[in-house]
């Protein structure tokens, strides 16, 4: 971002380099700017259309894709005298920019901070960088120490310059924020406005008056400094547990191989079942649903190495399972949403959208009684005692070679074939993206899962460095997924409206209900143009190499 006014500093700053002082007096760059976060992608949809805020105008001046690399020394000497250090991948010209900016203070959603920039060769160090002072603050505060990646944040920004007339007030940004900082994944949606030298801070309470309607938090912190608090999070949990493995070899059988896979997973969903029957935490229940689909990928892939009749009671019953957490998970997910609609609009609106939440409520309700009944009974309890032992007994139920002639059951045998089958499902869609139907694409979320799940299963013995195809693996997956949210809210949201229409006097309630179907169609038809996006990274050629790699390493 460029800078948003200047302030003048009596102040003389020593900058130490390697054979030279130098000593000037300076002019210190300020960035004053405006963050809020965004929790409901509903909201941040309407705020992409919006054209005007009160009396300031949004002019559309384009979108970019932008690549931050956050820097520091391994002592992080930048971080403790205050500083943060970027380098953003943009363009195509081979150059990058460096920012260096002041941690700063935040009052409530304003921060106010030094901001430095220059352009300097893409992925180069900082011997290699011009002289400008943000290359002088990281020279002379690392002491010519090498840098280290502290983590990368991915963005999608929509930008907008602010007008108030003919002056130039600031500029917009409502940002699209990906990341994978300790092996968790995030996404995040936040909007900034960056004052540029004819904007004021009235200007900045001005617009955040006209953005109440919206419900936006204010956040105190910087996208630096969330993600870095996200990597010391998670390195004090390392230090504390570290994560189990599932132990996999890949010159062990695929029979015993599924058996830890199953195992794990199985734990993991028994661990989730005591908080999923309290229903205080939705995430509990998604956590076992997780859990549950898994084990049913896993049974796709090992099955063949067991004995029929050994395993295909235990696959009817996750089923089953899957069944029940399934329509307790889709309507949190809907009613979720809609709360977050609701708490952006007015005291009247709100009320008169509170009966489809209240309908939707009744129908989870009902789905939440009849997974607690299941988790109650006796099939139930039979099911996970029998399961517990086959998972715990090596050899049960495993085919017996029908002949002497060697077949492929070792790990490092057949996972080659399954990695490239479970690619070819997926890449076999490009013949038909072009005009898919809803419904297909949802089956190419289905492969897409299928093919990670293959790949995080068998992660110990193929290339490390497959988490990049991973990570484009759920992006496509996720992208799809909250196409797939959108589609079934409009067939809900279109049969409550139609009953509606015939049973209820009040107009207000399918008024509010039919602006959020008409906000869900275009979320929809937005999700449906950028599919192209994450499909691009799945069905390119950088993650067939990943492939062929992991699979080579075999």
């Amino acid at each position: 971002m460029c800078c948003a006014g200047t302030r003048v500093t009596a102040a003389i700053r020593r900058f130490y380099l390697p054979f030279a002082t130098i000593i000037t007096a300076e002019v210190t760059p300020v960035e004053i700017e405006a963050k809020y976060a965004i929790s409901d992608p509903a909201v941040f949809d309407t705020l992409v259309d919006l054209r005007a805020v009160g009396r300031y105008t949004l002019r559309p001046t384009g979108e970019r894709e932008v690549v931050d690399h956050y820097l520091d020394t391994a002592d992080r000497d930048l971080l403790k005298a205050g500083y943060a250090c970027r380098l953003r991948e943009q363009g195509g010209d081979g150059q990058w920019l460096l920012t260096v900016k002041g941690l700063g203070k935040a009052e409530g959603a304003v921060h106010e901070r030094e901001e430095y920039e220059c352009d300097v060769p893409g992925g180069s160090a900082p011997p290699d960088w011009p002289e400008c002072p943000a290359r002088e603050i990281v020279w002379r505060l690392s002491h010519g120490r090498a840098l280290a990646e502290l983590f990368v944040l991915r963005q999608l920004r929509v930008h907008r310059a602010v007008e108030d007339g003919e002056r130039a007030v600031g500029e917009l940004s409502l940002d699209t924020v990906n990341a994978d900082i300790a092996g968790h994944k995030t996404l995040t949606r936040e909007l900034e406005i960056e004052l540029e030298p004819s904007g004021t801070r009235e200007d900045l309470e001005a617009l955040h008056a006209e953005l109440q309607p919206y419900a936006l938090a204010p956040a105190p912190q910087s996208k630096f400094e969330r993600a870095l608090a996200l990597l010391d999070g998670h390195a004090d949990i390392r230090k504390r547990k570290k994560k189990r493995a599932l132990g996999v070899r890949a010159d062990e059988p695929m029979a015993e191989a599924g058996r830890k896979i199953l195992r794990f997973h199985f734990e993991r969903m028994l661990s989730n079942e005591d908080d999923t029957r309290k229903g205080e935490d939705i995430e509990a229940l998604h956590h076992m649903r997780v859990a549950t689909r898994r084990q049913r990928a896993a049974f796709r892939i090992v099955s063949p190495y067991f004995k029929r009749k050994s395993t295909e009671p235990f696959r009817d019953e996750l089923r089953t399972l899957a069944d029940f957490l399934g329509a307790v998970r889709d309507l949190d997910v809907l009613i979720e949403s809609a709360e977050r609609y609701r708490s952006s609009l007015r005291r009247e609106a709100a009320a008169a959208f509170t009966p489809l939440l209240e309908e939707w409520g009744r129908r989870r309700d009902e789905a939440r009684h009849g997974l607690l009944r299941h988790l109650d009974s006796d099939e139930y309890r039979d099911f996970t005692t029998r399961y517990q032992e086959f998972l715990s007994s090596p050899g049960a139920g495993v085919k017996d070679g029908a002949d002497s002639t060697p077949h492929p059951q070792q790990v490092r045998h057949v996972l080659p074939a399954e990695v490239w089958d479970h690619y070819g499902r997926v890449r076999a869609y490009e013949t038909v993206m072009t005009w898919a139907s809803i419904e297909t694409i949802h089956s190419l979320r289905i492969e897409a899962k299928r093919l990670r799940y293959l790949l995080e299963f068998f992660a110990e013995v193929l290339e490390p460095g497959l988490g990049g195809a991973v990570e484009s693996l759920v992006r496509l997956q996720d992208h799809i997924g909250e196409l797939h949210d959108a589609d079934v809210t409009i067939g809900l949201l279109r049969d409550f409206l139609m009953r509606h229409a015939q049973t209820s006097a009040s107009p207000a309630v399918g008024d509010v209900v039919g602006r959020y179907l008409k906000q869900t169609e275009g979320r929809l038809r937005k999700l449906q143009r950028t599919l192209k996006k994450p499909w691009k990274r799945v069905a390119g050629k950088p993650l067939r190499n990943s492939l062929a790699r992991g699979v080579a390493r075999l």
